[in-house]
């Protein structure tokens, strides 16, 4: 081998060695409120002095679960319920960030309508979208306070808080920072019900997933990726403006129409301290949380195997790790 031959090769190792890794992210939806983060990052070259190259995959009829599993993004947005039933199934996920440190979700009513608390839900319609979670949840809540846990849960072809409007349903599942904020810039008054408060325990929802063979494989640049994520989120948690407008910026115009609802979602998380527990940084996830919830969800018979059975019992050590956030 020659002077040039050895010098030739030697640039293309070394361009080899900084060429830019590809990390795919799977998004659970439109870009919204919980990928604030993401957009940020990437608008601010974090991703890029990482030496990655991070591409957002649009939401489409192939769940991120799926896609995951299957080894066809690196990374993918679920939650707890979603990837318990994954791992039951037998796919192997694993949670390894948690966007937000506690669940924010509530079943919501008009003001108007006179429900004033879950157990006032007994025999009212539930606008449901087809989860077997939601039956346990809402019937833990409305016992817990007193009342029998009947209601009527027809799956309606519109969203929650249209069917509500419409008359065709008495309740709903709404976010807080997500719809809630929707129906607060709409001028609707709602009253809302917190699952914490009323008996259901406490989860992690929305986070971020990988393949367990992708985290043997290609640990540091996972690692490399949620360094720069959590930089994101800690910039949207500390400057909600500013990370809403990078993220305004970074997409088309049509894809969030009314820009207050980013604006007022990301104020509300901030002011709820959502983003981070007590003591903890950005991500970081606890056995307790990945326990309760998906214990409650076996209990009930929410979580089926591959036989279509219930699922008994799991590993539940090994929904999640932190491991890359350290």
């Amino acid at each position: 081998m020659n002077r040039l031959t050895c010098s030739l090769t030697a640039l293309l190792l070394s361009t080899s060695a900084h060429a830019a890794q590809t990390v795919t992210v799977a998004l659970d939806w439109v870009p919204n409120v919980n990928h604030v983060g993401l957009y940020v990052a990437q608008a601010q070259g974090w991703y890029k002095a990482a030496g990655l190259d991070v591409k957002l995959l649009p939401y489409a009829s192939t769940s991120p679960d799926v896609l995951v599993a299957a080894g066809r993004a690196d990374v993918g947005i679920s939650g707890a319920e979603g990837l318990t039933a994954a791992v039951a199934a037998g796919q192997p996920l694993v949670s390894i960030a948690a966007i937000y440190a506690t669940n924010t979700a509530s079943f919501a009513v008009l003001e108007k309508s006179g429900i004033q608390r879950p157990r006032d839900l007994d025999g009212k319609i539930y606008a449901a979208f087809g989860a077997p979670y939601e039956t346990p949840i809402i019937q833990t809540m409305i016992r817990n306070d007193g009342g029998r846990g009947d209601f009527k849960s027809p799956v309606l072809n519109v969203f929650g808080l249209d069917a509500v409007l419409a008359g065709k349903a008495d309740f709903m599942w709404i976010f807080d920072g997500v719809e809630g904020v929707e129906a607060n810039l709409k001028g609707l008054k709602l009253r809302t019900f917190n699952l914490r408060r009323y008996g259901v325990p406490d989860y992690y929802t929305p986070v971020f997933t990988a393949n367990s063979a992708t985290l043997k494989r290609d640990r540091a640049k996972l690692r490399a990726f949620l360094a720069a994520t959590r930089r994101g989120y800690d910039f949207a948690r500390q400057h909600p403006t500013q990370a809403a407008d990078l993220m305004l910026k970074a997409l088309p115009k049509s894809t969030i129409p009314d820009p207050r609802v980013l604006r007022d979602g990301l104020n509300y998380f901030v002011k709820e301290k959502a983003y981070t527990a007590p003591g903890s940084g950005w991500g970081q996830q606890t056995l307790k949380m990945w326990t309760d919830y998906p214990a409650f969800l076996l209990k009930a018979g929410a979580i089926k195997g591959t036989d279509g059975k219930s699922v008994k019992t799991l590993e539940y050590r090994k929904l999640f790790t932190n491991d890359l956030l350290r």
